[in-house]
């Protein structure tokens, strides 16, 4: 089993946790980070939008490792049962995701996204337009955390994470974690894919500074306008 994460512009430290002898730890990192633990330490060009080399890694798991792997966000402390839990659950299927403890509906998490300001209203309309067109319906989406994420290399985990990584940016450019995970699952397997509870503190975490994305945040603007179009877009049952 391999347990992998990415440390890129020096956004998290690596956490004093528990490493199990029978796990190879990979991290792949941009700029000069403390090598401390058991990992394996792969430098990658420091060019680039940080964000999004980090979502490269954590999304194309299937170029990267044949191995059965998990993903774990750098920030993350793993204790002394991460490494058998992740056993166990990896033993149960070719795939699984974590529960989002938040547990927010579809039109909650465009909303969410929308007063972050990732992106600005039309390309959240284009984005819910584009998953109605392809059949997701807003009842389908159960809300994930993907800090965790266990995995095998298979022709349809493979076919998951191209997905996955297509409507994250590729060619679509929507940066909404949880709404592209949800598409890439249905679009793949017709359904959500296996969760288990969250197998980490959120409470604990070793991040140095907030994410600084490489493009212009967009200031929200009327949110009771920009909700009323969304439910009619996306539909009245949200």
């Amino acid at each position: 089993m391999i347990i992998f994460s990415t440390i890129t512009n020096a956004y998290d430290t690596i956490p004093d946790q528990h490493y199990d002898p029978g796990v190879k730890y990979v991290l792949f990192y941009d700029k000069p980070v403390e090598q401390k633990g058991p990992w394996e330490f792969i430098k990658i060009p420091e060019e680039g939008d940080p964000v999004l080399k980090s979502y490269r890694i954590r999304c194309l798991s299937h170029l990267w490792f044949d191995e059965p792997h998990v993903w774990v966000d750098a920030c993350y402390r793993m204790d002394e049962t991460f490494a058998d839990r992740s056993r166990d659950i990896l033993s149960t299927g070719e795939i699984t995701l974590q529960h989002h403890p938040e547990k927010r509906t579809l039109l909650g998490e465009f909303m969410k996204v929308y007063r972050w300001g990732f992106l600005p209203e039309d390309s959240l309309l284009k984005l819910a337009r584009d998953i109605r067109t392809i059949g997701y319906r807003p009842s389908m989406f159960d809300h994930t955390i993907n800090c965790c994420m266990w995995r095998h290399n298979t022709p349809a985990v493979a076919e998951f994470n191209a997905e996955y990584w297509r409507w994250f940016v590729g060619d679509k450019l929507y940066r909404c974690d949880q709404i592209t995970s949800a598409v890439a699952q249905y679009l793949v397997f017709g359904k959500n894919v296996p969760r288990v509870d969250v197998q980490v503190d959120l409470s604990e975490s070793t991040r140095a500074k907030p994410y600084s994305h490489n493009y212009p945040l967009v200031q929200p603007k009327d949110e009771k306008v920009f909700q009323k179009k969304l439910r009619k877009v996306l539909g009245a049952v949200v």
